[in-house]
């Protein structure tokens, strides 16, 4: 194996800190003469709940979520327009947003009727799934 298609120690253990960011469980690299395989498990940690506490109620975001992981855009890559401007009107269904993946594009849908609010994530930021894009009144 040459030393140019092997990795450091610090970039595997970059590249597993990345995955367990962003929610990714297994990764497998392979270039001629190299292959790496990552498996990543999340630690969860027990919470002791006391007998006598209530549960908390949750804040459910309602609003849009990215699809998967990616680059977040506002303005298509293609066009330089924004795909949906802060107060406008959208259906369920309709793309607000795109992720970019590689060459890769995938729409962000609206996941219910309502009011686009402004974008919680800056155009070029990359996000998780799930990452909370949009606020939707």
């Amino acid at each position: 194996m040459s030393d140019e298609a092997a990795m450091t120690l610090e970039e595997i253990e970059r590249l597993a800190a990345w995955c367990a960011s962003a929610g990714i469980g297994e990764i497998e690299l392979a270039e001629t003469g190299f292959s790496l395989r990552l498996l990543v498990q999340a630690v969860v940690a027990p919470t002791p709940v006391a007998a006598a506490e209530a549960p908390k109620a949750e804040t459910v975001f309602k609003g849009v979520r990215a699809p998967g992981v990616g680059v977040f855009r506002l303005d298509h890559p293609t066009t330089g327009h924004p795909v949906a401007e802060p107060g406008q009107t959208v259906r369920k269904g309709e793309t607000v947003g795109v992720l970019q993946v590689g060459p890769c594009l995938k729409a962000v849908l609206a996941p219910a009727d309502g009011v686009l609010g402004a974008a919680l994530i800056k155009d070029g930021a990359v996000v998780g799934y799930g990452t909370p894009l949009y606020e939707l009144a």
